[in-house]
């Protein structure tokens, strides 16, 4: 067990007094030494709060190190109190709480405690042990209520102060190994009022903001004022493998006072770079393998509405496992290509198969999972189908209403995700084809 040496520093009484630490090696330290302001009967000026392995366990491995919390420098008298009075675990709780401190760094009063033993060691120490080891590098909130402890005459002595601190075992050296695999739109031209792109990354990440770990440069690496909408945390795909970032509409949609401020994001004639900042933590908390960037330029405006009347198809031999191939005249956004089309049979059946884009998302191909059955077949897409601006299956993007609350926006991104429901005649478009 880790002992405070004569040079730990002593503080200032105080109501509550509070104190983060840095971690040492194997032993996160946080020393509290209260004074008593008014001198109260309890002399609880040699208390020292300490996380540390036992001695048994400190050959093991950082993340996995049965870490304890401890509190010594207690009073003889309520140690002996300690010992011989069976607390229950609600009363250890008030006495001694654990908690885990939030990612934000907060202490959120509402969460349950850590769960785990009390004890009184032999060596007059007071000792908390996890159910559960504590996790290398997260932080722990540790609050010591010395009020509660037993053999203590409320009426006769004046309160006492109560100690707080935070603690934390070191996070192991690990190589980062998460990266973005990719960006949608995966060409280098997008449309001046693109609306959303998708950062793909090799592992999940967590659940966090990503917009701050976002820039989107100019051409002259200056960072653009506010590009993207700020609801950064709600656009995870499920499995947090997939981010989406939408440009704001309230600059897209012409006649906004957004749009009227500010203009678009993007400028036509110009050319971008998004950079991703390589702090942005995994799901394991590490951060990724390396910075990404993306350069693309910008083109003219897109206003049309989607028209599947231009959808070419190249169709495969009956008997065959070859691919149906659909070409676009214009790239298509990326998640909604392989939601939103699929193939149904006379029948009205779904075909089952393996869905791919190609040619910068100007081609979705399907390879059947059986051999084609000579007959009829359609081509079915859900309405809910965009090109990069945003623009439907007969339906521009520029019209529909704006909601300033991103619900809209939201719904987008979940529909992004949701599989094609098949049948449902009003919200499809059929293209028939033949497979001889």
């Amino acid at each position: 067990m880790a002992h405070a040496s004569d040079a730990v520093p002593r503080f200032r009484p105080a109501r509550t007094v509070t104190h983060d630490v840095a971690t040492l090696v194997l032993v996160g330290v946080v020393s509290f030494i209260a004074g008593c302001a008014k001198a109260p009967a309890v002399d609880m000026s040699r208390v020292v709060i300490t996380l540390a392995a036992a001695p048994e366990d400190a050959a093991g491995d950082a993340d996995t190190v049965a870490a304890s919390i401890y509190v010594t420098g207690l009073p003889p008298t309520q140690v002996d109190a300690l010992r011989s009075t069976g607390l229950t675990e609600a009363q250890w709780a008030n006495l001694l709480r654990v908690t885990v401190v939030m990612a934000d760094g907060a202490v959120d009063a509402d969460l349950p405690p850590v769960l785990g033993s009390h004890a009184v060691s032999e060596d007059d120490s007071l000792r908390f042990t996890p159910l559960f080891p504590f996790d290398a590098g997260r932080s722990y909130a540790i609050r010591l209520d010395p009020n509660r402890l037993p053999g203590l005459d409320a009426a006769a002595v004046e309160a006492l102060d109560t100690l707080e601190a935070r603690v934390a075992l070191p996070r192991p050296d690990i190589q980062p190994t998460t990266v973005v695999e990719r960006i949608y739109p995966g060409g280098d031209r997008v449309p001046e009022n693109q609306l959303k792109l998708y950062l793909h990354f090799s592992a999940p990440m967590s659940h966090v903001d990503g917009l701050a770990y976002l820039r989107l440069l100019d051409g002259r690496g200056r960072e653009v004022e506010a590009p993207f909408l700020p609801f950064g945390l709600d656009f995870w795909d499920r499995d947090h493998f997939r981010y989406t970032v939408f440009f704001d509409p309230g600059r897209i949609k012409q006649g906004l006072d957004l749009n009227e401020q500010l203009g678009r994001s993007l400028q036509a004639g110009e050319t971008y770079t998004l950079v991703v900042d390589p702090a942005w933590p995994d799901a394991e908390g590490n951060p990724l393998q390396a910075p990404f960037e993306k350069q693309f330029s910008v083109g003219p405006a897109d206003t049309a509405p989607l028209d599947h009347t231009t959808w070419r198809l190249r169709v495969p031999a009956g008997g065959s496992t070859q691919r149906l191939v659909v070409s676009f005249p214009e790239p298509l956004d990326h998640a909604l290509m392989r939601r939103a089309i699929g193939v149904e049979t006379d029948a009205g059946q779904p075909v089952a198969g393996e869905v791919e884009t190609g040619n910068w998302e100007t081609r979705w191909m399907m390879t059947p999972a059986q051999p084609w059955v000579p007959g009829a077949y359609a081509l079915v897409a859900s309405t809910i189908l965009e090109d990069l601006a945003g623009n439907r299956i007969g339906t521009p993007f520029e019209i529909s209403a704006p909601d300033p609350t991103g619900n809209a926006v939201s719904e987008r991104a979940g529909q992004a995700s949701a599989p094609l429901s098949h049948g449902m005649q009003d919200d499809t478009v059929r293209i028939p084809f033949h497979i001889r």
